[in-house]
């Protein structure tokens, strides 16, 4: 009995020195020499930039082919084009004299009256183009837009079967010295509705409009 007593307080000596120990044990993965050290603060880390978006290659959408009506070559049922050019020896300023006065060189056959006396322009913006009928009516054949002595004359009207249609009908005279002499050039662009198309029409209108140039580059080189 006596040696029970004995070992009891030594048994509990012993097991208060071992907890003395235990507590001063650093917890796994904390203090370990060979750990890592702990990561800075989420705040303190330097931000990583995210990666760039792949942008993918796209292929351009082929552009599509020009309609043929935009093509200024290309034929046209509502627009049809003319277009005329001579040198002449007289001066600018004698070239668009020799213009304005179209009752000298325009053809009678070519107007209602029967004789191109009766022809008169007003050669002013929004000066007429008129032609005097025996009855005592009259004609607008057309109108000025714009005139430019020794430089342009504009004309707007339908000539002959382009009258009685819904057209725009623009006249250009264009002047330009060459040489001692000039360069005469003139346009005349329609367009708008005719029954049959303008086409129908162009032919003629071609002949005659070929027609007065030459009658004017003949008048301007006789004077």
């Amino acid at each position: 009995m006596k040696m029970k007593t004995t070992a009891k307080p030594v048994a509990c000596l012993a097991l208060a020195l071992i907890c003395a120990a235990c507590s001063h044990v650093p917890l796994i993965g904390h203090g370990d020499k060979d750990e890592a050290p702990a990561a800075a603060p989420a705040a303190a880390e330097k931000p990583v930039a995210a990666p760039a978006a792949k942008v993918e290659s796209v292929a351009p959408m082929p552009s599509p082919p020009p309609s043929p009506a935009s093509q200024a070559d290309a034929p046209s049922a509502g627009h049809v084009e003319f277009r005329y050019s001579f040198k002449t020896g007289a001066a600018p300023d004698r070239a668009y004299a020799a213009i304005t006065g179209v009752a000298r060189w325009w053809d009678s056959n070519h107007t209602y009256s029967g004789n191109a006396s009766n022809l008169s322009l007003d050669v002013r913006a929004g000066g007429c183009w008129c032609e005097q009928l025996a009855d005592g009516g009259s004609v607008q054949h057309m109108t000025v837009l714009a005139a430019m002595p020794g430089r342009m004359l504009r004309l707007s009207g339908g000539l002959g079967p382009l009258q009685a249609a819904p057209v725009t009908a623009i006249m250009t005279w264009t002047i330009k010295r060459d040489g001692s002499g000039s360069e005469v050039d003139m346009s005349y662009l329609v367009d708008g509705y005719l029954r049959g198309g303008l086409d129908a029409v162009r032919g003629d209108v071609d002949t005659v409009l070929s027609h007065q140039v030459e009658r004017l580059r003949a008048y301007i080189d006789a004077k």
